[in-house]
């Protein structure tokens, strides 16, 4: 095989691989995408004044 076939097959393949792990993630981590719990964050360095 050439470069421009490997290329020409590897590119779908990436494409398919990357939208199976970006809507596998929250399935695998249990994410909540709208979840109802609430984060604060208290920035404690002297330099933000």
């Amino acid at each position: 095989m050439d470069k421009d076939t490997l290329i020409r097959l590897a590119t779908p393949a990436a494409i398919v691989l990357l939208a199976l792990s970006i809507f596998s993630t929250p399935r695998i981590t249990r994410a909540e995408l709208y979840g109802s719990e609430t984060f604060y964050i208290k920035h404690l360095n002297s330099c933000a004044d």
